[in-house]
């Protein structure tokens, strides 16, 4: 029995696959009504919210009567008490320090002076110790154990710079997140083009199966726009990057299950670690990997939190890449696309997804409102890519009551 604990995001898809496999599955989580259907009915679902913590983990666990084979953190929030209940298991598992390093980004950067990587300039504020900004602008201002890039914001002076720290250190829910922290970690902005190194560590050790390219919105926000998976083979910048992720892996002590490491190669062209995750990552990544390099991480992670050696086979040449389509105008969604024929009709074309239905009331400063569809292509890196790129810069999201021809200028 494989235990996956709070799967969102791409631990919904883990979970899916799991018991596509046949695998049973054990699932602990405050969101049942957010699993897919075949999971729902396929696995045994447990009410389970983090406040009540590992012990009632470990109760679930022992009333099911069942042995579990390994232990998978469904979603961010949720890495520290999935290693602790695989320790107390005697299962595969992250250590006690390494999990808390990888959720708290003060501790992450600690932990990468300590260790030799490279990582921006930063420093902890504390709610009500805002003050002067302490670092030369530009500055990127984030919460330090959040995930998807909420309350991310670059700022360019004092009064954008005391905003951010307020978002952050503001009350209020954060979507997902049983009890945040409110300090706002600021960092030196590094300029350069942004990566994701997705994979996995198993019974044989690290795993890179995807350079991952990003394309993110325009400043100061730092909404995901885009992704190209790529195997690092056919990555220009394969071999620098696949050497990083292995530093990264070893200084973070990442003995077992996903990683998901978000880096900038800077002006001086050395990769600068921005954040390390030890789960799965999102946003459609895992499946973008599966259709280009042709690695399963799902599989991946399933095997290694059983002590298993995951083989995938020889990784594809094929890049597979996806754009979201976005509004930067609020107001109700109108069903359609201005521009979008030209990719739809291009070789390298697979899918389009709609994510919005027609009605839909969109806010462009959200990212869980703002996306309408997402538009898939597989091929060469370079094709792909101009792809992407053309779709970010060229469709329009059609709003109810507003004519485009006067909105020049206005980017979707």
């Amino acid at each position: 029995m494989l235990i996956v604990v709070q799967p969102l995001s791409a631990g919904s898809r883990l979970a899916a696959r799991v018991v596509e496999s046949g695998i049973p599955c054990l699932i602990p989580t405050q969101f049942p009504e957010l699993l897919p259907p075949e999971v729902a009915a396929a696995a045994t679902v447990v009410d389970w919210h983090p406040d009540r913590g590992v012990p009632e983990l470990l109760r679930i666990v022992e009333e099911s009567g069942v042995r579990p084979t390994g232990v998978v953190a469904g979603f961010e929030y949720v890495v520290p008490e999935s290693a602790e209940l695989a320790r107390a298991l005697g299962l595969p598992a992250l250590g006690a320090e390494a999990a808390e390093a990888v959720r708290q980004k003060d501790v992450m950067r600690r932990w990468c002076a300590e260790r030799g990587v490279a990582f921006p300039r930063s420093v902890l504020v504390e709610p009500g110790s805002a003050g002067r900004c302490p670092l030369p602008f530009p500055v990127v201002v984030k919460p330090v154990d959040c995930g998807g890039s909420l309350m991310v914001s670059l700022c360019r002076d004092e009064e954008e710079y005391a905003r951010a720290c307020a978002t952050v250190h503001g009350p209020g829910a954060v979507k997902f997140h049983p009890n945040p922290r409110r300090a706002a970690l600021v960092e030196e902005y590094v300029e350069g083009p942004e990566f994701s190194l997705d994979g996995w560590v198993d019974a044989a050790g690290p795993h890179l199966a995807s350079v991952t390219t990003k394309f993110l919105s325009a400043e100061p926000d730092f909404f995901e726009m885009g992704h190209i998976a790529t195997a690092p083979a056919q990555s220009p910048h394969g071999v620098l990057l696949e050497d990083f992720a292995r530093r990264v892996v070893k200084a973070f002590e990442l003995s077992v299950g996903p990683f998901h490491i978000e880096t900038r190669i800077d002006r001086d062209g050395r990769p600068v670690l921005i954040e390390v995750g030890a789960r799965l990552a999102g946003d459609n990544i895992p499946e973008l990997v599966l259709a280009g390099p042709g690695v399963d991480l799902c599989a991946a992670a399933a095997d290694a939190a059983r002590g298993l050696r995951h083989e995938p086979g020889p990784l594809s040449p094929v890049s597979a890449g996806l754009a979201f389509v976005t509004t930067t105008r609020p107001g109700p969604y109108a069903g359609t696309l201005t521009g979008v024929e030209p990719f739809t009709g291009a070789a390298e074309f697979r899918d389009l997804v709609p994510e919005a239905e027609p009605g839909t009331v969109l806010d462009p400063d959200d990212i869980f409102s703002n996306r309408v569809a997402r538009i898939h292509f597989e091929g060469a890196l370079d094709q792909v890519e101009r792809l992407v790129a053309s779709v970010i810069a060229d469709v329009e999201v059609d709003i109810e009551g507003v004519d485009l021809k006067d909105k020049e200028g206005v980017r979707a």
